[in-house]
């Protein structure tokens, strides 16, 4: 059987199948070779580019070659060369976007498809409504596109992320406490594949079904608050990424900055218009940062006044009059009133600062006073 190709030569299948096998070759050479010696790599890189350019002028597997291909280059030095080089794969990227834009118009029967994908994952886990949840889900895997972050250090990171997929707490309780994190961890080889789970799920009922909550994390939380509050409990990290440790996650996203925007921005969209908690507790100290606590980082940009002495309790006023504040669309946050506790840096080794049960009780109640009293609700 003869095909042709885009560029109008002529191959048989055989040859075709060929000349990718050898392609492939190439590239795990280069794979190889790229740790301990660039130009090999580079030589190996570009004969798989040569080969497949006439064949798939446009593919993703051409893309991540290119991609590669700068890489080299620049171990060696070789700054115009891999300028190019990176300029040819982000134009593939975008047009390989513009393409599956396309293909999406044409074929809107893919949305659903993907939307039936979230159906199933969230059909076991007992939600009244899934359509919000599901909406959320979709809005972070679009953001997992590199094309989107030209201009960061690592752009590939989101495609990363988008093949390892993401894990996102559901069926959030609205109007009541919010639990953030940074982002969730990750057994190191962990199959690739779409997580989701209730903060409810994660505590309460597996007590319930198995006498105790086998992960430190959860079992920590449900101590700190009890089932009773846990009832009105929201949980989100503000990455839903999931990796194996918090500080390695921390340092591979670091210089990636519109990509950590991107993300955040919808996890505080989220916060804002849909949870709207009144008593917010930042369990993570890694993260206190992106609530506008420093001076020199903006972030989510909130404006708020410190509460006591005796604790790191806050009560946000609104938001910062910042240029470089995510979401600048918001003019007032409806969590202007609300209680922030940022409990990260409290443990074991802080007995003296842990707050019981019953003084999370009292303090859930103090916030709901303080909200209705700032007239925000």
């Amino acid at each position: 059987m003869i095909k042709e190709s885009q560029n109008g030569h002529y191959y048989e299948d055989v040859e075709r199948n060929r000349i990718f096998t050898v392609a492939l070759i190439y590239e795990q050479a280069a794979d190889k070779l790229a740790p301990w010696d660039a130009a090999a790599a580079e030589e190996c890189y570009q004969k798989k580019v040569d080969l497949l350019t006439p064949l798939a002028p446009v593919s993703f597997g051409l893309a991540e070659t290119l991609r590669k291909l700068a890489d080299v280059q620049d171990k060696q030095g070789k700054k115009e060369q891999a300028d190019a080089t990176r300029k040819r794969y982000n134009e593939m990227k975008y047009n390989l976007s513009e393409m599956e834009e396309e293909v999406r118009r044409e074929h809107p029967e893919l949305a659903e498809y993907v939307k039936n994908i979230y159906k199933k994952l969230f059909s076991g886990l007992g939600l009244a409504d899934i359509d919000h949840d599901m909406q959320l889900a979709i809005k972070y895997k679009q953001a997992l596109n590199s094309v989107k972050y030209p201009h960061d250090y690592f752009p590939e990171l989101s495609d990363f992320f988008s093949k390892r997929r993401i894990c996102l707490c559901v069926g959030n309780p609205v109007g009541g406490i919010l639990i953030t994190g940074i982002n969730p961890s990750r057994k190191r080889f962990a199959e690739d594949k779409e997580f989701a789970y209730t903060f409810r799920g994660a505590t309460v009922e597996e007590k319930r079904k198995t006498g105790r909550i086998s992960n430190s994390y959860w079992r920590q939380k449900y101590k700190m608050l009890g089932e009773e509050l846990i009832e009105k409990t929201a949980y989100l990290d503000l990455y839903p990424l999931g990796f194996t440790s918090q500080d390695g996650f921390e340092d591979l996203i670091e210089k990636n900055y519109q990509f950590r925007a991107a993300i955040v921005s919808i996890t505080q969209r989220e916060i804002e218009t849909h949870i709207k908690p009144v008593l917010i507790i930042v369990a993570n100290k890694k993260s206190s940062y992106y609530w506008g606590r420093n001076d020199d980082a903006t972030w989510m940009g909130y404006d708020m006044e410190k509460l006591s002495d005796d604790m790191e309790l806050y009560q946000i006023k609104g938001f910062k009059d910042r240029p470089d504040r995510l979401n600048p669309d918001f003019q007032e946050s409806s969590l202007r009133g609300s209680l922030i506790l940022f409990y990260g840096m409290y443990d074991e080794r802080n007995k003296e600062k842990l707050l019981s049960e019953s003084d999370f009780k009292q303090l859930f109640e103090k916030a709901k006073v303080m909200k209705k009293e700032s007239g925000v609700l």
